[in-house]
């Protein structure tokens, strides 16, 4: 038998037969007694405790039972409610790892499915805390997500400064720059959007069903992007960073696969693709003089257009 039978065999023979022991189960398994310890180690690492008493033999702490099967509901408030409640910070909190190694020992005692798993993944929040108003409408659109039906929002659009009516389907909820984000398909541009959660003034459940597109790869649409919002058609940046900060730039973090090639001066240049061009260029510009634009040009006269106007500003 293989490892995944001979666990079974051992914890159900347990069950049946408290006092059994470690040659005598090495016996039924037709394998080594150290085998068998490993075994017993393994179980209790998933969360199944048994007991030596002595020479006496193995025993459940736990009855062990048939796994239940966790709701899509259930799984969620399990899995996010550390996330919501506050007491959990990224991946960087202490306790991150902790909680992981915990929600491994508690699923294994329920069937959680591949469907319920990727339902998991659609949810990137954060722990930013929210205020009431925020809450109710995460709650309808992870609810929305859930059930696969599209949404009746009231959306404060910035750059019309005026609210929309819109209806969309919610495909993901991802986190950026201590923002949450709703990214859906749009019934009213006919396109996947992405919508900032705090410019909802309202959001409703209808009962249109929806169904996410097979052929949607949410990390292939976010590696398009610098940042969140998709502003424009794909556009190249090339940047020379002075070798002062090419450290920095190699230790960030990004969600899109920027070139990083080392220079022989120790600059460091930075080819990427991406349909954000306005917030690369914020990001770009926090290194000031350490930052060269060179290509796009038509990018580059914008820059050099703003310096013109600031240089006016500070020489009065």
């Amino acid at each position: 038998m293989n490892q995944v039978q001979r666990l079974f065999f051992i914890l159900t023979t347990i069950q049946q037969n408290e006092g059994v022991t470690a040659p005598e189960l090495a016996k039924l398994c037709n394998t080594s007694v150290r085998s068998i310890y490993r075994d017993i180690r393994r179980l209790d690492d998933i969360g199944i405790q048994i007991m030596l008493k002595g020479n006496k033999g193995y025993y459940l702490v736990d009855k062990f039972q048939a796994p239940a099967r966790l709701a899509p509901e259930e799984y969620l408030a399990i899995s996010l409610y550390p996330i919501l409640s506050g007491q959990s910070k990224l991946k960087e909190h202490p306790f991150q790892q902790s909680f992981r190694s915990a929600m491994e020992k508690i699923l294994t005692r329920f069937k959680v499915n591949d469907e319920l798993l990727q339902l998991g993944k659609r949810l990137r929040i954060h722990s930013k805390p929210m205020n009431p108003q925020q809450e109710g409408m995460l709650q309808k659109v992870i609810e929305g997500i859930i059930r696969e039906v599209t949404l009746d929002c009231t959306y404060y659009a910035m750059y019309r400064e005026e609210l929309t009516a819109r209806k969309m389907d919610p495909y993901y909820l991802v986190p950026r720059a201590g923002h949450l984000y709703l990214i859906g398909f749009c019934h009213e541009r006919e396109d996947i959007r992405t919508f900032r959660l705090n410019r909802f003034q309202s959001v409703q459940l209808t009962r249109e069903k929806f169904v996410l597109p097979a052929d949607f790869d949410i990390d292939r649409y976010l590696a398009n992007l610098w940042g969140i919002q998709a502003e424009a058609d794909e556009v190249t940046f090339k940047v020379q960073f002075s070798k002062e900060v090419a450290r920095y730039i190699k230790e960030e973090r990004y969600e899109s696969n920027p070139q990083l090639i080392d220079q022989p001066d120790g600059s460091l240049l930075l080819i990427v693709t991406t349909r954000g061009p306005a917030e690369f260029l914020r990001w770009m510009k926090q290194y000031g003089k350490h930052a060269e634009l060179l290509e796009p040009e038509s990018y580059r006269q914008q820059l050099l257009e703003e310096i013109r106007e600031m240089e006016q500003k500070y020489s009065r």
